[in-house]
């Protein structure tokens, strides 16, 4: 009995003084998996964390294709071919807060920044061991600058959003949104802390990380939102007058010595880096990563499936017969004519025979027929009418091959089905490549606009000339420069490139080009589509405050 007491004695201590310190006995240690305590240690780990932001931004300006193609049409570039009714195409009936394509970038947009959140929220720990306050303070600022250049993307489609700058650790159904002015305010924070911390081109020692140079060049485009032209100015000039770029004038690279030209070269696989397997390419600024059948290297960007024709199913009109054996390297891969060219960007924007942009290497308007069967095998088969008959009002079965976004001629060796007469298996629908998201031409031409926006014309024209200069273009002269020329001369020399629709609607003139330029949705975007509407979910799932949605949406 006297022991039977002792130990009750002592269990009641025991939990005395647990229940006194419940939240410490609570606490949980994790010791054998991943969780946030012991996730952001080291400098591997943030330098991990970092690199899933990097993908993740990859996926949503490139790779998740479908979601990343409406950043391009309805525009005056590009169009979808399904018809009206068909994803983003009408706006007036699709853009709704229930649409995937909305939810999609506002969440993915935000899924970046919590990310970059529990970064920066953490790598100040006094647990986080670097070698040196150096790696620690590079990480910083690329969080800081994805972070930034998340809330560029929401800005521009939605207007005024929730600034959230802390980690989120528990459920949060409160948001409330901020203006557009305060999101551009914290984007410029955020770049301009990173501005003042990364690394120089010339001090950068990976492939695909960021620069001063690309927070200097993403500035120029905010300062231009803001107006601010002098800021624009100063800012794309510390990019433009830096020794680390430069425009590259002379052929260069992994396939110099085929025909091609330099605008040709600049978009080779091996190419596109700064520090590239074709050696030295200085007008690359920051460039997405891709590495082809290495694991974690990447998802590619399918582009080359979405804007291909479907040459290899047209037939001609003489027998009916293919006129191709079937869809091949030589000409763009296995295209399906999604992303349809407008003939503004085709046709209407070419305004020197000698622009390189528009020569036989860079946009291929016609090809042979190479089936021996077909009676038109050996002719062109547009400038010989050899499939005059064939339905083709959007030109899905043929328009062009933009070379800038396919390996003509240079798909991998396991994509290859039969390598003497160079066809390919279905997996021929990628560049297979890095793919820019800065680049130092249109660096030049954001100088340009500040400088338009300022009214010194003289100074926009030389900044246009020198990017024409490059393409064998006749320069431009004062008097017939203004914002639609500028925009021509973007679709020039960065179609494909940038998201064209950002462009437009940073502008506020994204109707007025579709309706002029764009025959399938002329017509069907109305004043309030200036901003995208909030997702629905967002807005159900916020129940303890009200997160307004923008005017024209129900």
């Amino acid at each position: 009995m006297k022991n039977i007491k002792i130990f009750l004695l002592t269990l009641f201590v025991s939990i005395v003084f647990v229940s006194c310190d419940e939240d410490k006995w609570l606490e949980e240690k994790p010791l054998d998996f991943y969780a946030p305590a012991n996730s952001f240690e080291t400098a591997s780990d943030f330098n991990s964390a970092v690199a899933r932001v990097y993908e993740r931004m990859g996926r949503l300006m490139h790779t998740n294709i479908v979601q990343a193609l409406a950043l391009q049409y309805p525009s005056d570039v590009a169009l979808d071919n399904h018809g009206i009714a068909h994803e983003l195409n009408s706006y007036r009936d699709n853009l709704i807060p229930e649409n995937n394509r909305v939810r999609g970038t506002y969440t993915d947009a935000y899924r970046i920044i919590f990310d970059c959140n529990t970064i920066l929220g953490r790598i100040d720990n006094e647990n986080a061991i670097f070698p040196d306050e150096k790696v620690r303070l590079q990480i910083k600022s690329e969080a800081s600058f994805l972070r930034g250049w998340a809330y560029r993307l929401l800005g521009i489609l939605y207007g005024g959003v929730p600034i959230v700058l802390e980690e989120i650790t528990a459920p949060k159904r409160d948001f409330v949104r901020d203006t557009r002015d305060a999101v551009w305010e914290q984007v410029v924070a955020d770049l301009t802390f990173a501005e003042q911390n990364l690394p120089t081109q010339s001090e950068l020692t990976e492939d695909g990380r960021l620069t001063k140079g690309a927070a200097q060049h993403a500035l120029t485009e905010i300062y231009l939102i803001q107006k601010d032209w002098d800021k624009a100015i100063a800012s794309a000039s510390k990019v433009i007058d830096s020794p680390d770029y430069a425009l590259m004038t002379e052929r260069f690279g992994t396939r110099i010595d085929e025909p091609g030209d330099v605008y040709w070269d600049l978009f080779r696989r091996g190419n596109v880096n700064h520090n590239g397997e074709g050696g030295l390419n200085t007008e690359a600024i920051w460039v997405e990563q891709y590495e082809h059948l290495v694991d974690g290297g990447g998802t590619p960007y399918q582009i080359t499936r979405f804007l291909g024709a479907v040459y290899w199913q047209l037939t001609g009109d003489a027998d009916g017969k293919p006129l191709f054996f079937g869809h091949s390297s030589q000409h763009g891969g296995r295209g399906i004519g999604w992303l349809i060219p407008t003939p503004y960007v085709l046709w209407e924007i070419w305004d020197d025979p000698n622009d390189m942009r528009n020569s036989q290497y860079n946009i291929i308007r016609d090809v042979k027929a190479n089936n021996p069967e077909s009676a038109h095998y050996g002719q062109y088969i547009v400038a010989e009418n050899t499939f005059t008959k064939f339905n083709n009002k959007y030109n899905r079965w043929w328009s062009a091959i933009f070379a800038k976004t396919a390996p003509v001629g240079n798909f991998p060796e396991d994509i290859i089905a039969d390598p003497v007469t160079g066809a390919t298996n279905n997996g021929a629908s990628s560049t297979f490549n890095d793919n820019y998201y800065f680049r130092l031409a249109e660096t030049y031409l954001l100088r340009a606009e500040a400088y338009l926006g300022k009214g010194d014309k003289a100074n926009a024209a030389k900044d246009i000339n020198t990017v024409r200069a490059r393409a064998n273009a006749t320069p431009v002269a004062e008097a017939d420069l203004d914002i639609e020329y500028l925009l021509d001369e973007r679709a020039r020399e960065l179609c494909w490139e940038e998201q064209r629709v950002l462009t437009l609607m940073r502008l506020g003139i994204q109707k007025q080009r579709v309706d002029q330029f764009n025959e399938m949705s002329a017509g069907y975007i109305d004043d309030y589509h200036k901003l995208w509407p909030i997702p629905a979910q967002e807005i159900e799932r916020n129940t303890e405050a009200v997160l307004e949605q923008n005017p024209g949406y129900n």
